[in-house]
């Protein structure tokens, strides 16, 4: 397999993960604004925690996906 299928490959797949990241932060951001009132408090600062890391996850996956596509100009 050539050096491009392969970067063309990782990036079909990074961006699948990157949606799964996106539709899970979708649902937790969903689930809070629900039971943000009657939920437990720490479930709640459980809920923001994992929102924020899984931002940050989508950051760093988006930066990768970019450096790949560049990297791809360049073969």
């Amino acid at each position: 397999m050539a050096k491009i299928d392969k970067i063309k490959e990782l990036i079909g797949y990074l961006k699948v993960i990157f949606a799964l990241i996106l539709a899970t932060n979708v649902g937790l951001i969903g689930w809070l604004v629900q039971n943000f009132m009657k939920a437990n408090e720490v479930l709640v600062y459980a809920d923001i925690f994992l929102i924020g890391l899984l931002f940050v996850v989508l950051i760093v996956l988006n930066r990768k996906i970019i450096s790949d596509i560049k990297s791809l100009e360049e073969l």
